[in-house]
């Protein structure tokens, strides 16, 4: 087979939009992009009645509230349109952020679908991130409408390629770890919202035990919040955020001082249990008693430390996962369907190694490690696991770990039994930049597997800042099977350079003939692709009321 080699000619497009902003007064005394925004935690021994009504709370009287906020569009380095404050309480087991959003016009907020995890970016609506471990590179967000809609994810290395884009919070199909936000993850959590004459208001109740921090008494952590006033097409921050980038960017993000949490109380024990059965009689055969059948299994959740959490199950249920969208395929390349199971959701971006800096469509995407190939066959049927474990988390502020083990059954013409190992680590560096290995082995088990029915991969990756607005990452790779001993390897290198004027991006991806990951996601092998993308964005004065041209080639 010959190697192909692929060259990317783009053409030049132009991107408008135009927006005629409402003329209102504005937010005095606005933050400014380069200064680093402390807001403080004020422990509280009454938590706030959650019924998104925070000025009527005098829990939240002691709190200081957080102001300032600064406009990303239309009007980059403005004062918001209208006020925003957001005051910040917890108790021993949970952190409380109360957000009122005035606004002069409350009969013009608009809300769109309430539905959890859809996108917010046609609604008002507010979010939040938390870089609890202040790595600069992940975190959790959290974010409501004035519905009351949940919205959550985890922020993988500031997002990925999402992490420059000018809008957060879209919702619906995610591309999973390799698009840098995990919004099929779900944390447990609370939301209330409230809308009255002074605009509109939210309550969250976010327990410690959904998060993971450090092991300390003191805890200082990365935040930011973003507000979105739909019908003025609005984006404001309280840390300000260059155009160029959006909430996932946590280099930017700000301060929150005083918390404290207790040490002891990491130790948290979950186990969710399940017995289903069911019992058949036949009113054709009534001399013949009933026919019963059932099953049992459970899954066991433990946090070994607050960074650090073992996750178990045996004889896995998978009934009430969410089904996959529909997708249409109009070429030879395989699909991407994200993982949706939650055993496999948590801490999912620590096992994620791929070449998610590609530019444009990505048709050489490569995961090398895709959990969905663990109890699910190729043709999509359900695979029963037995049982399996995982440990994943930071053990400490720049060292993170993942190991995981699952045991599935065998599934006579479909698939044998297989027992699935996965290792990661991880070093986070200064200015967003880390190192990391990773290895990955399926072995056949059972008395009539071969010892030759095994499959690894073996990779290295990496990532580099450079100053505040140039990244470079990749990886390499090697894959182990037996029978295939040709052009095993893969390989990435990808740059970025991201400003408020220029953004170029490129890459190159070979995989070999004989690359095959089998507990991976490989769209294609025996290619090599080089990508290159460049993108100009203006903002002209005056110019038809245009908001922003972006002529751009790939």
């Amino acid at each position: 087979m010959h190697k192909r080699t692929i060259g990317r000619v783009g053409f030049l497009f132009i991107s408008l939009a135009c927006t005629v902003s409402a003329q209102s007064p504005v937010e005095p005394a606005a933050n400014s992009i380069g200064v680093m925004y402390q807001l403080d935690a004020v422990q509280v021994d009454t938590p706030p009645v959650m019924d998104g009504l925070v000025l009527e709370d005098s829990a939240w009287g002691t709190a200081t509230p957080a102001t300032g906020f600064v406009q990303s569009t239309p009007n980059e380095g403005e004062s918001a349109s209208e006020k925003t404050e957001v005051r910040v309480v917890f108790t021993a087991d949970t952190v409380y952020f109360g957000v009122v959003c005035y606004d002069r016009d409350p009969s013009s907020i608009i809300v769109r679908d309430s539905r959890r995890d859809s996108s917010m970016n046609e609604a008002d609506s507010f979010q939040l991130v938390l870089d609890t471990f202040s790595d600069q590179q992940n975190g959790f967000v959290f974010g409501t409408t004035p519905a009351g809609q949940e919205y959550d994810g985890q922020v993988i290395n500031e997002g990925g390629s999402r992490g420059g884009s000018r809008r957060g919070g879209r919702g619906g199909f995610s591309r999973g770890t390799a698009g840098g936000f995990n919004v099929n993850w779900d944390g447990a959590w609370q939301v209330r919202t409230a809308i009255s004459e002074i605009g509109w208001s939210a309550e969250f109740a976010i327990p410690l035990r959904t998060i993971r921090y450090p092991v300390r008494a003191e805890q200082v952590w990365g935040v930011n919040f973003q507000r979105n006033i739909r019908r003025r097409n609005e984006t404001a921050y309280w840390s300000p955020v260059p155009r160029q980038y959006n909430l996932y960017r946590v280099s930017m993000a700000g301060q929150l001082m005083g918390m404290e949490t207790p040490i002891g109380m990491a130790s948290n024990l979950q186990i969710t249990p399940y017995v289903i059965g069911e019992a058949v009689a036949r009113d054709a055969e009534p001399t013949r008693g009933p026919v019963a059948s059932g099953d049992f299994g459970a899954d066991l959740k433990y946090s070994v430390t607050s960074g650090l959490t073992l996750d178990g199950t045996y004889n896995t249920d998978f009934a009430q996962v969410e089904v996959d969208d529909q997708q249409l395929n109009l070429d030879r390349f395989n699909l991407f369907f994200p993982e949706k199971r939650p055993f496999f959701l948590e801490n999912a971006g620590v096992f994620s190694v791929n070449n998610a800096g590609a530019a444009g469509r990505d048709l050489g995407q490569t995961e090398l490690f895709f959990s969905r190939r663990i109890g699910i066959s190729d043709s999509g049927a359900q695979i029963p696991i037995r049982a399996g474990a995982r440990l994943s988390g930071k053990v400490s502020d720049t060292v993170t770990v993942g190991v995981l083990n699952m045991q599935t059954e065998g599934l006579e013409g479909i698939s044998p039994a297989n027992n699935f190992t996965v290792a990661r680590m991880r070093r986070d560096l200064p200015n967003r930049s880390s190192i990391g290995g990773l290895f990955v082995n399926r072995q056949a088990t059972g008395p009539q597997s071969l010892s030759t029915d095994h499959n690894r991969t073996y990779a290295v990756d990496g990532r580099l800042g450079i100053g505040e607005n140039g990244i470079v990452q990749g990886f390499v790779g090697r894959t182990q099977t037996p029978g295939r001993t040709g052009r095993d390897h893969a390989l990435n290198l990808s740059a970025t350079y991201n400003s408020e004027v220029w953004r170029v991006v490129s890459g190159y991806q070979e995989n070999g003939e004989d690359f095959n990951p089998e507990v991976g996601f490989v769209r294609r092998t025996g290619f090599r692709k080089y990508d290159v993308g460049i993108y100009h964005t203006s903002r002209p004065q005056g110019f038809l009321k245009f908001q922003e041209l972006r002529p751009h080639a790939s």
